[in-house]
């Protein structure tokens, strides 16, 4: 196995035999062209995914270094459930060697070639694991969207996989490992080879058509906008009924409108489309994937379970909580959108949670701090007028939360720290340094409320004050920044 790694880091684009292409689709009534990676297989016919494809309405195949643009007859063969379509070219490239995915090992080394930002690139690494009876392997690194339909090769230079898109978790960030079609799947469907479909012919077909909805799905879970992506998502699921990857989704989109025991199926149906069968030399594959259904199982009575406990007003207060934290990663991953939505669906939800348990500071508290978030966001975007609404309404709402007295001294702090943020927001820092100095007091060991503090103080131009806040804050946390 050493051996074949040292083969393949030796290897470039110069010394591998085959043909690979920039994928350029373009679409009608959209102003964009999407990129993904083909590659010749025969002398004129080029393999890709079918997602490349879809709604696409025209496709132009480019090889970045000779220039040469490729004329598509149209489709020759396809298997929309794994994701491979087969195109009829005109001119004629050179085709890759099909090597053997059966043989692939765990651990072997691997070379992806594609062309994320229209740039050739090839991404090196190892085969992760092989799964759903050898139709796919798991790679142990991540790939760009350009890669998608490009070829996997073995140290050989031979094709042992096709990339595909990269699977999204169910907060939307894209996992450090990918899944590619075996060049098993990719023998099967070189059989089918018949007669060339036209492009517009064989994009008008229920079960390609699907591909737009379901990214339709994906496009609007990714701005938040959750109802309507399970809309999508079941017009996809009903012009193809085995696509695994729609029932993934739908599943995470439910889970976020509290449709529990639904997701719970589609994540199972997901499971029971790509079955691991028993044997002893994939036993380990076949048990992880008998231990994702009992986890399912397991996830459906621990929502039960945590509930029944938490009664109504409890139940909701998670819900935001967990929205809160999706949103503030959103805002990390720079998706401002789907950020601002999952604000508001949590506010919602706290909302739901006060009308249940109307004495409960905390929530008031979490929902003006969720509110004073939003703001943040609203200022950034220069809706300034709606900013200072939510800074008001969080205002309020802490007002409401120290009203009721709450008896610990972490959760009184947190309150007058809610409020302070709000009113050093609205530019009034007298009254920010005043919640915040006691929220200082009633915990003095909180880096976030030195910091703040600081902040006030230097818009105040208190700078010396402002750095001795800072130092205190950097003091008891090294990570904050200033």
């Amino acid at each position: 196995m050493e051996k074949e790694r040292d083969n393949l880091s030796q290897q470039n684009l110069d010394k591998i035999i085959g043909t690979t292409v920039l994928m350029e689709s373009k679409y009608e009534n959209e102003n964009i062209t999407a990129i993904g990676t083909g590659f010749f297989i025969e002398p004129d016919k080029i393999v890709t995914n079918v997602h490349v494809l879809a709604g696409a309405t025209t496709v132009t195949p480019k090889s970045i270094d000779t220039e040469a643009v490729y004329t598509v007859e149209g489709i020759t063969a396809f298997d929309d459930i794994n994701d491979l379509a087969i195109l009829k070219i005109v001119e004629e490239g050179t085709p890759f060697p099909i090597g053997d995915s059966k043989k692939v090992r765990k651990g072997e080394h691997v070379c992806v070639i594609g062309y994320p930002e229209k740039k050739v690139s090839t991404v090196e690494g190892s085969v992760h694991s092989i799964r759903n009876s050898g139709k796919h392997l798991w790679l142990n690194f991540k790939l760009s969207e350009g890669n998608s339909g490009g070829p996997v090769l073995n140290a050989k230079g031979e094709v042992i996989a096709i990339a595909t898109a990269a699977s999204m978790s169910f907060d939307n960030s894209t996992t450090d490992k990918n899944r590619t079609i075996s060049s098993k799947v990719l023998k099967l469907l070189l059989k089918k080879i018949g007669g060339v479909e036209p492009l517009d012919v064989w994009q008008r077909r229920s079960r390609i058509r699907a591909y737009i909805k379901a990214y339709k799905g994906d496009e609007t879970r990714e701005q938040g906008e959750y109802k309507e992506a399970i809309d999508h998502y079941d017009f996809a699921l009903k012009l193809n009924p085995y696509l695994e990857n729609i029932y993934n989704n739908r599943a995470a989109a439910k889970i976020l409108v509290g449709r529990y025991d639904e997701a719970y199926t589609d994540l199972l149906t997901a499971l029971r489309l790509n079955p691991e069968r028993f044997n002893f030399t994939g036993i380990g594959v076949f048990l992880a994937w008998k231990w994702e259904i009992v986890k399912i199982f397991s996830f459906r009575l621990s929502i039960k379970f945590i509930r029944n406990v938490l009664g109504k007003g409890g139940w909701f207060a998670l819900r935001g909580v967990v929205k809160f934290r999706l949103a503030k990663a959103r805002v990390e991953q720079g998706n401002i959108m789907e950020a601002g939505n999952l604000y508001r669906a949590g506010i919602d939800n706290f909302t739901e949670a006060i009308n249940q348990e109307p004495k409960r500071g905390k929530f008031y508290n979490t929902r003006g701090w969720m509110k004073y978030f939003l703001g943040k966001l609203e200022t950034e975007q220069e809706n300034e007028k709606e900013a200072q609404r939510l800074y008001h309404e969080a205002i309020s709402d802490a007002d409401e939360a120290l009203h009721l007295k709450a008896k610990n001294a972490k959760y009184k702090a947190a309150y007058h720290h809610t409020r302070g943020a709000a009113k050093a927001s609205l530019n009034d820092h007298n009254a920010a340094i005043e919640d915040f100095d006691e929220s200082i007091r009633l915990r003095p060991k909180k880096a976030l409320y030195y910091h703040d503090r600081g902040l006030s103080k230097q818009a105040l131009g208190q700078h010396e004050a402002a750095e001795v806040d800072f130092d205190k804050a950097k003091e008891l946390d090294p990570e904050i920044e200033k």
